[in-house]
């Protein structure tokens, strides 16, 4: 693998990998559709668990349910991609390739962040198809301001909203996610390993518990001050205050970005390459 040494090559190789997943769960998205419709159609019952619509017609059953099925598609695949970040950064044979560990750890990451990118737009492909039947030439606005990503998203009455900010949070909350799992993953080996105790899988689920409780406890309190500081501001209030959301999950994957490639290169990377 000595010829993964730039930054693209490495991208290239890793998307081979995380591309596969996006045709895997696609399929399965297309077969749920197909299932529930057919499902829907030959019993007549349109109420089913987590779907439902007050219409007992096929159309409309999916213009009420797709963002619901989307939405359930969404976060199983990120899931996936976790998962697969998590063990690309563990791998041995990803840590021997010639090639700077900070770049080998970005590109898994930016690599993971445009499969998600893809699947959505595929799944959305499928659901503009959907909502043709009731939303007709309306049907590509709809299937995206539903997710609040459409620039004909109607406002909220006395709010602003710019759609571009939504686009942005949802990058920038799936680039948190990924850094702060890193992070967690990688930090609860490393304290697992310098206690005196052996380290197992219960003691770094434990300390992997811990860090997500602090996290949360911390995030709670930062959000509850934004909130304030948005409430006690009046001219923030006539705006969809999402851009100061974006900023602090902006500074927020820095700093936890930024703390995994340290991470990576001074522990992960020669505890992987010695073992």
């Amino acid at each position: 693998m000595s010829h993964l040494v730039s930054f693209s090559n490495l991208f290239k190789q890793m998307w081979v990998q995380k591309s596969r997943y996006i045709y895997l769960f696609f399929i399965i998205n297309l077969f749920t559709i197909v299932f529930i419709s057919l499902f829907a159609l030959g019993t007549g019952n349109y109420d089913l668990t987590f779907f439902y619509t007050s219409t007992h017609n096929l159309g409309n059953f999916w213009r009420y349910n797709i963002a619901t099925l989307t939405i359930y598609f969404d976060i199983a695949f990120f899931a996936v991609t976790c998962w697969q970040n998590e063990k690309i950064n563990m791998s041995q044979t990803w840590h021997l390739a010639a090639a700077d560990e900070g770049k080998t750890y970005l590109a898994n990451v930016f690599s993971s962040l445009l499969a998600c990118g893809v699947f959505f737009l595929l799944q959305q492909i499928v659901n503009i198809f959907l909502l043709i039947p009731t939303m007709g030439a309306n049907s590509i606005a709809d299937a995206f301001s539903q997710f609040g990503l459409s620039p004909y998203t109607p406002n909220v009455p006395g709010i602003n909203v710019s759609f571009e900010f939504y686009w942005l949070f949802i990058v920038l909350i799936i680039l948190f996610i990924y850094f702060f799992v890193s992070f967690t993953n990688f930090s609860s080996r490393i304290i697992s390993d310098e206690l005196p105790v052996k380290s197992t899988l219960w003691i770094r689920l434990l300390i992997i518990a811990i860090l997500v409780i602090v996290a949360v406890y911390v995030g709670s309190i930062v959000f509850s001050h934004l909130q304030n500081f948005v409430d006690t501001n009046r001219s923030l209030q006539t705006y969809d205050p999402i851009w100061l959301d974006d900023i602090l999950l902006l500074v927020m994957s820095l700093v936890f970005g930024l703390c995994d490639i340290l991470l990576v290169k001074k522990w992960v990377e020669p505890k992987i390459v010695n073992r």
